[in-house]
């Protein structure tokens, strides 16, 4: 007689765990080389964790290897964060390209309700003109990019296109012309015409941006080639970029959730090139200046970027600060003086001075190194650990409390590991404002140094529901703050 199957009594699945988003690698920093490697199969770009195999495929003669050896003779450096330096060289014949600008921010275009839009622009170097869209259609993606690519703005010569949903967008803008003579202007209007709106702040596009001839791929062109490929955190290269290239791969830098790191020995770049990124508030491009020589600036860039993106995120007591840090095998700035440090302080750039001792010596005016890094990294990991719950999920996440506390369980786990790494802690809340209930805002500040408080449930819009979206969202944070500097008063009596 056959034997029965046991399903007939036990019926078991055996179910995979669903994947999630890997974390991102704050510690992964990027050296773009105009050197050509020296293995002819070296691909887009090579991931390494010391300098020897650098000097095998570069040459120990190139400035590629130098800078990596700068890197990784930190300490710490980016290995102690778990790190790697990807080396990715740029084309050698890259084609022409057009002037290229991309959006600062995610655009919600069912928000953008006006029928008259706009764009005040100069196009391959013509005049300012007003470009008609006219209204914008957020049935989908495509009616929304059919509107912005308006025929007004074809015949001016420009292109839109977009990534993402009709509600969180990325718009990018290019000339149809290619080679150096293509840009564009975005000139945002003092006073507004009598009929219409400006569309591009609400979309992010603003700056000018100009295009290249065919040749050595630029900085700005190697990054959009290669950000979706490789990750990487932190960006440098080995050669100093024109002022008019920096200014645009900044503004590039901007929208995205990475930092670059730049440094000059010419002195007038202090209250130039520099002071023009500081004054744009680009804070995610870090300025450094360095006197001696122009490999030695570099060279400051690499140990700087090294010892900045050494941390840990995941560690305890782990944050730290620029300021007073010393970068191994560089010596003190020889032609740094009082006036020259000023004006550093200023304009938002990091030095390397004598102390006594060599010290970094770092300026907030474009905001503190690790303000910037530890804010974008939380960011981001936010934004994964949120993606990774929905996402690994066998069943749905039910669009009731429970569902949302288990969401924001999920951040909470972000932001404990924030106050572990000495980034966030407990503290007083000094601002005016406050969301949820005030004593639960204070009290979860005092206590934990974080408050994350979502709308109820039954207080959703209806349409928000409709769209299966969780409500709004909110998470006030006390960052840990750091001494840079102290006053001292001596009262002495005789």
């Amino acid at each position: 007689m056959s034997k029965l199957s046991l399903d007939n009594i036990m019926r078991v699945s055996v179910l995979s765990a669903l994947r999630g988003v890997a974390d991102v690698n704050t510690s992964a920093l990027a050296l773009f080389t105009d050197e050509v490697p020296l293995i002819s199969n070296y691909g887009d770009y090579k991931l390494y964790l010391e300098p020897l195999s650098v000097a095998e495929h570069f040459g120990s003669n190139s400035a590629t290897y130098r800078m990596a050896n700068v890197v990784f003779a930190q300490n710490p450096n980016i290995l102690t964060g778990k790190g790697y330096l990807v080396i990715i060289p740029q084309s050698q014949s890259a084609l022409a390209q057009p002037a290229t600008i991309l959006s600062s921010k995610t655009v919600d275009f069912t928000q953008l309700t006006a029928d008259d839009y706009f764009l005040r622009a100069e196009v391959d170097g013509g005049s300012q003109a007003d470009i008609e869209i006219g209204e914008i259609d957020s049935t989908s993606i495509s009616t929304v990019l059919s509107s912005l690519n308006s025929s007004a703005v074809t015949l001016a010569g420009l292109a839109f296109t977009l990534s993402g949903d009709v509600t969180s967008a990325k718009v990018t803008l290019k000339t149809v012309a290619t080679g150096e003579s293509a840009s564009i202007v975005i000139n945002t209007p003092s006073t507004a015409p009598a009929t219409g709106t400006d569309i591009s702040t609400l979309i992010g596009i603003t700056g000018s941006a100009t295009g290249s001839d065919a040749g050595v791929e630029r900085l700005k062109d190697a990054i959009i080639r290669t950000a979706g490929s490789v990750n990487y955190f932190g960006i440098m290269a080995n050669k100093k970029m024109s002022d008019a290239l920096l200014e645009e791969t900044a503004l590039l830098v901007q929208t995205l959730d990475k930092l670059m790191f730049v440094a000059s020995s010419v002195e007038a770049d202090i209250e130039g090139v520099f002071k023009d990124i500081t004054d744009a508030g680009l804070t995610h491009t870090r300025c450094l200046y360095y006197s001696v020589s122009a490999n030695d600036a570099l060279d400051f860039s690499a140990g700087y970027a090294s010892r900045g993106l050494s941390v840990n995120m995941s560690g305890s007591r782990t944050a730290s600060t620029m300021h007073l840090k010393e970068i191994t095998g560089l010596v003190a700035d020889t032609g740094l003086d009082q006036t020259v440090l000023d004006s550093a302080y200023n304009n938002g750039v990091d030095v390397y001075g004598d102390f006594g001792v060599p010290k970094l010596f770092t300026s907030g005016a474009n905001s503190f190194f690790d303000v910037i890094y530890f804010t974008l990294a939380f960011k981001v990991k936010l934004q994964i650990a949120g993606f990774n719950f929905l996402a690994q999920t066998q069943t749905k996440i039910p669009q009731t409390e429970e569902g949302m506390d288990g969401l924001k369980k999920a951040w909470r786990g972000v932001c404990q590991a924030f106050v572990t790494n000495g980034y966030l802690a407990p503290g007083t809340w000094l601002q005016s404002v406050y969301f949820g209930d005030p004593e639960d805002h204070v009290r979860n500040i005092k206590d934990q140094g974080y408050y994350i408080y979502t709308l109820p449930i039954s207080a959703q819009q209806l349409i928000e529901r409709e769209k299966r979206v969780a409500p709004a969202g909110q998470i006030a944070v006390k960052s840990s703050g750091a001494i840079h500097s102290a006053d001292l008063v001596i009262y002495l009596e005789a």
